[in-house]
């Protein structure tokens, strides 16, 4: 793992795939979870999602796998979590797969529930780091239908996108809050991808002008270390 300068904030993500006997329990935890991750020491900003199936947004739920994204106030409180935390433990011992990724953030925009949770960019990370961008949003009424419309093109596009090394759709409420979760080869593929023309980009200029968002948050980070695997391989360490 890459070690974080002294004092910065640092997210995880987690994604967990439960066996068919599981997933009740694993839907269940949604609710059950949150007390004890409230009291948690040292975790400054959660939430559990569900996923979806395929890539990038998706309105098909995958019961199967949820996800965990956390910021922590330091490394040894994110440690203590993984390797000591009863809950944590229950949930791994349930699930047939889990992978976790360490991210910095790098720079980003937006709120999620009203606060900023990831903390400030960090200067001078090494490009050799794959790139990871996180986007949230919270849709208005007007915004659903025209949203929703344009995604098929855009996930089409992102399958084929080079760089890419994993695309998953998140969410607290994937039809009405949904979350993508990306992992890139490094920041050229991601700009490429989201910027260079594409349908991406003219549906993110709509988004803006039409205001289909009640709440928005784009971050990127530097992913800075990994554990477990998903899909079988740990995509931090599978180059496209």
């Amino acid at each position: 793992m890459h070690r974080p300068p002294a004092g910065a904030t640092i997210t995880t993500v987690t994604v967990l795939r439960f066996p068919p006997g599981q997933r009740l329990w694993a839907f269940k935890q949604m609710g059950r979870a949150r007390a004890p991750l409230a009291a948690t020491p040292g975790l400054v900003f959660w939430r559990l999602c569900g996923t979806g199936g395929g890539l990038g947004f998706s309105a098909r739920p995958d019961l199967s796998r949820y996800a965990l994204v956390a910021t922590w106030s330091s490394e040894h409180v994110l440690q203590d979590f993984f390797a000591a935390s009863r809950l944590f433990a229950d949930y791994r011992a349930r699930a047939d797969e889990a992978w976790t990724v360490a991210l910095l953030t790098l720079r980003g925009r937006g709120s999620w529930g009203g606060k900023c949770p990831f903390g400030p960019g960090l200067e001078d990370m090494p490009r050799t780091l794959p790139v990871v961008a996180l986007t949230r949003a919270r849709l208005r009424l007007r915004g659903f239908v025209p949203f929703w419309a344009r995604v098929p093109a855009i996930n089409r596009r992102l399958v084929r996108a080079p760089g890419l090394r994993l695309a998953l759709g998140i969410g607290e409420l994937p039809w009405i809050r949904p979350v993508t979760f990306s992992v890139w080869d490094d920041a050229a593929s991601l700009e490429q991808f989201a910027w260079a023309g594409s349908n991406h980009q003219a549906a993110a200029r709509a988004a803006l002008s039409r205001r289909w968002f009640a709440e928005d948050l784009f971050f990127r980070f530097a992913a800075a270390g990994s554990a477990g695997s998903l899909g079988g391989r740990d995509p931090l360490l599978t180059a496209s």
